[in-house]
């Protein structure tokens, strides 16, 4: 579930083949490889750090793509990794470890962010970006401003809405909205989150992972529910769509380099891995609208997706069947 997350979110923003932007390099072999999402970073990074480093750049259009890259036989030397792709990579032992001490930051990291880049006492992942859900509406269609996970059962929301179609990220919104973590362990308020989902599910008029923004664009939803990443690009382009970060918290998503294995941490690798820890590239990072820093100070409330016990688990699986047979509102 949570890997189909990963790979959806990104779909709306990008599309095709990838695409491989020039180095600098007199000598290819000798530039250092990196592949990265499309549309993820701001381009300012690439002619930044070819001052220092011969660069050659491959930009995939998903989660996915980038995936698959950790089984070829000729990996880059470093690419970038969803944070709910990490545990599956590692168990599969296509990633090499790497060292905090190469990190000239490590210590400033919060330790939340130590603690998921981590496993069996290695590192494996080197955070750089990180969104959460959020809402965006159009000023256009709404004569009030939404400000809370609340808003969404407003009347004047009814068959407004579009989303995400992922439950576990709908029902942490129920969670909240009941006061509870998101990573909230069995036995579970089974009536009031009912009574929650259904009242999100009266507003909602069209569940999707790639399709949720473009009814937003054309004025078919007046709100959509969904991921930073997909809506903050959204909101720069059209400026009647306003993103709203609701103050009661939300679900992290998270994007880190890591190292295929097979590849070492050359000094251009630990290059580049510092580099995107530096102020001036984080705050390109987020005055772009990309997403947040790991370094920005971080909301409590704001959690990562936590692996549910058994108990949890099959609780989990019987009220999503519950959600997959509610019939669509009239």
């Amino acid at each position: 579930m949570v890997g189909q997350r990963a790979w959806s979110r990104r779909a709306i923003l990008a599309a095709g083949m990838g695409v491989l932007v020039g180095c600098t390099a007199t000598n290819p072999a000798s530039a250092l490889r990196i592949e990265v999402l499309k549309n993820s970073l701001p381009s300012l990074w690439w002619r930044r750090f070819r001052r220092r480093y011969p660069l050659e750049l491959h930009m995939r259009p998903q989660l996915p793509d980038l995936y698959a890259q950790l089984a070829q036989p000729d990996p880059p030397n470093l690419l970038t990794l969803g944070l709910a792709w990490l545990d599956l990579a590692r168990k599969a032992q296509r990633l090499a470890p790497l060292d905090p001490n190469l990190l000239t930051r490590w210590g400033e990291l919060p330790p939340q962010w130590q603690g998921v880049s981590q496993s069996e006492g290695q590192l494996w992942w080197v955070p750089y970006r990180w969104g959460t859900t959020v809402l965006a509406y159009r000023r256009d269609q709404l004569d009030w401003q939404p400000q809370t996970w609340d808003d969404l059962e407003r009347p004047a929301l009814y068959q407004r809405v579009s989303a995400i179609a992922q439950f576990r990220e709908l029902l942490a919104i129920s969670f909240i909205r009941l006061g509870l973590s998101i990573n909230t362990p069995a036995p579970w308020p089974i009536a009031d989150l009912k009574a929650q989902i259904q009242a999100l599910h009266r507003q909602i008029r069209l569940y999707s992972d790639q399709h949720y923004i473009q009814p937003l664009v054309l004025g078919d939803v007046a709100m959509a529910v969904g991921w930073s990443s997909d809506l903050l690009p959204v909101a720069q382009r059209y400026p009647q769509i306003q993103v709203v970060v609701p103050p009661g918290g939300g679900v992290i998503w998270a994007d880190g380099w890591v190292l295929p294995q097979g590849q070492s941490p050359t000094e251009p690798v630990k290059a580049w891995l510092n580099f995107s820890w530096e102020p001036p590239q984080l705050e390109s990072l987020t005055a772009q609208g990309f997403a947040w820093s790991p370094f920005a100070p971080q909301l409590k409330q704001y959690e990562f997706f936590l692996p549910m016990d058994a108990a949890t688990q099959a609780e989990y699986q019987s009220l999503r069947q519950w959600w997959v047979t509610l019939p669509p509102m009239a």
